[in-house]
């Protein structure tokens, strides 16, 4: 069994804001009031302060002037970049990774997507099980510098990696991109493997621009 890792209030209080955010109950634009998120989630004051600054790493919210810190409204032009390039870079990692993977790579892969279908509960975890999947592969190709970009684009597209999990149908859709993605690895396939990577971004990124109204 993996041992539960220790969580301070500041890593509650960002779990519940993102959550908030991710979902919608807070949404782009509001204003986020200490005292408000204190009665709300039942926290004092200063770790929610404390999470502001995780979440504005990951862009989920912004300090305004005179405001304070507020949601972030998504940029569907930074969305298509970032998602262009992931794509790209995540592609040709696959490409190089998949004919590399040792037997105990495809058995990891198994674990972690039978742990991805159990799993039930906040969205973050979730997607940190989903990039352990990913980059079992994307390791596998053997470039460090590869995989620092990978995990670099990983943590900027955080916001729309988590929102894209909300959408209606998202996990039912994750899970079949994994299943292929994990048949081409069995089958030391590259090219289709490749392609599942592909798709699997493209259609997150299309989840996105449709709950957006595109």
């Amino acid at each position: 069994m993996h041992a539960i890792p220790y969580r301070t209030k500041r890593d509650v209080a960002a779990d519940l804001l993102r959550e908030a955010i991710i979902v919608g109950e807070l949404a782009p634009g509001a204003r986020l009031v200490l005292e408000e998120l204190s009665q709300r989630f039942e926290l004092s004051m200063t770790p929610i302060r404390e999470a502001f600054s995780v979440l504005e790493g990951e862009g989920l919210i912004v300090q305004v002037a005179h405001r304070g810190a507020v949601v972030a409204t998504p940029d569907r032009e930074e969305l298509l970049e970032l998602y262009a390039i992931r794509a790209a870079i995540e592609e040709l990692a696959a490409r190089h990774g998949v004919p590399r993977l040792a037997d105990s790579d495809i058995a990891e892969l198994k674990r972690l997507l039978g742990e991805l279908v159990a799993y039930r509960g906040a969205r973050d975890p979730f997607l940190d099980i989903d990039k352990q999947f990913h980059r079992v592969i994307y390791r596998a190709a053997g470039s460090r510098r590869w995989l620092e970009t990978i995990e670099s684009f990983w943590q900027r597209s955080r916001r729309y990696m988590l929102a894209s999990t909300a959408v209606d149908g998202a996990v039912e859709s994750l899970h079949a991109d994994h299943q292929e993605i994990l048949a081409a690895c069995r089958a030391r396939d590259a090219e289709r493997a490749a392609a599942a990577v592909r798709a699997h971004l493209k259609r997150s990124e299309l989840r996105l621009l449709e709950q957006w109204g595109e």
